[in-house]
């Protein structure tokens, strides 16, 4: 579904992502995972078209998206929940979800769609009239979520949601996640939380200082000496 072939990003003359190439298919979960630093966020924005490589091409079924703008990707079914979740904080849960459905596909169906978020997020259902910003860390990351999936994705990316999270809570978010791709949606984690992430996900690559250094299954990179020494510590 998603082939990331030969990319390199930069911000002025600071090299970010040094020929990068992966891939997602098609009802994966596949976890980009890596140090703060690492280019992670980076990828993912590249992907979204908020930035363009000065190499290599991204596609997405089959189509270069390498130089589509930021606002027509989500029509191709490509949705981003970005890092710190960066909601509306003075309008209301209702009013933010509706914001994810703002492309023509998704605003035909909005309100089935509305109704399945409520489904999967009772919480954000009792308080859809209430404001973005009194919610919780946790209820604030489902309203995240929950705005990306208004724009009924193929793709979902989701970069660092445990991030802000009190222990507790970031179990139950990487099973939400876990649950989202098993409803057939295909996705794309950022994250630093290595352990988690390999529980939940199909297939991972590890990103150093902008490079694709190890990929693979997730139980062999579990059980990879590297990853118990560097980000496993044991």
């Amino acid at each position: 579904m998603l082939r990331v072939n030969h990319v390199h990003v930069a911000y002025g003359d600071v090299h970010i992502l040094w020929d990068v190439s992966f891939s997602v298919g098609e009802g994966e979960l596949v976890a980009l995972l890596g140090a703060n630093g690492a280019g992670k966020t980076t990828m993912l924005n590249s992907i979204s078209g908020l930035l363009h490589p000065q190499e290599g091409e991204i596609e997405f079924s089959g189509r270069n998206i390498t130089r589509v703008p930021g606002h027509k990707i989500p029509a191709l079914g490509i949705a981003h929940v970005p890092e710190g979740r960066r909601l509306f904080p003075e309008m209301t849960v209702k009013e933010n979800l509706e914001i994810g459905s703002l492309s023509p596909p998704a605003r035909q169906k909005r309100k089935e769609t509305l109704e399945w978020v409520f489904t999967l997020f009772p919480v954000l259902k009792e308080k859809q009239n209430q404001m973005a910003g009194t919610l919780s860390g946790g209820q604030q990351q489902m309203l995240a979520i929950g705005r990306g999936l208004m724009a009924l994705p193929r793709l979902i990316m989701f970069d660092e949601p445990s991030l802000g999270l009190a222990p507790v809570l970031v179990k139950h978010m990487f099973q939400l996640i876990k649950d989202i791709n098993q409803q057939g949606i295909t996705v794309l984690l950022v994250e630093q939380n290595v352990m988690q992430v390999l529980e939940v996900c199909h297939r991972a690559y590890v990103i150093e200082n902008g490079r694709i250094v190890l990929s693979g299954a997730s139980a062999e990179l579990l059980n990879n000496k590297y990853i118990k020494d560097v980000y496993l510590g044991i």
